[in-house]
């Protein structure tokens, strides 16, 4: 993840990815806000500031510039995703374990239809007298 972080220079296709991914995930770098100190993006631009999808959503004259730290996104955008993607396996788990428990009651109601002893009706005749 951090090597898509070092390529970002504002244009290209990364670039677009982590704009997105910052914007979507309300983060801002990857482990914080200050991880775009040490990016060529950074140095190059002269600025002192992080790209505009750092900002929050409410903050709506934010510029991203390091000195308004209370309109950037704080968390990093590591931690966000992993933390999305542990919830989407937990309601996948549920998910299998929920057709398990299905499958375990199939499976029981099939053995117990098969061993039931099933009553023909009929009844043996045991001597051989008939009428």
């Amino acid at each position: 993840m951090s090597s898509v972080f070092e390529k970002y220079d504002g244009k290209n296709p990364e670039s677009t990815v982590v704009d997105y991914l910052q914007e979507q995930l309300h983060c801002c770098g990857v482990k914080n806000y200050g991880d775009w100190t040490t990016t060529q993006w950074f140095n190059s631009t002269g600025n002192n500031s992080v790209p505009q999808s750092c900002c929050q959503q409410e903050a709506k004259n934010c510029t991203g510039h390091l000195d308004q730290p209370q309109e950037l996104n704080t968390r990093g955008c590591a931690q966000e995703l992993e933390s999305g993607l542990q919830s989407v396996i937990s309601y996948a788990m549920l998910v299998i374990l929920g057709f398990a428990i299905v499958k375990f009651f199939a499976m029981l109601s099939i053995c117990v239809l098969t061993c039931k002893k099933e009553e023909s009706g009929y009844q043996p005749l045991y001597t051989a007298a008939f009428a």
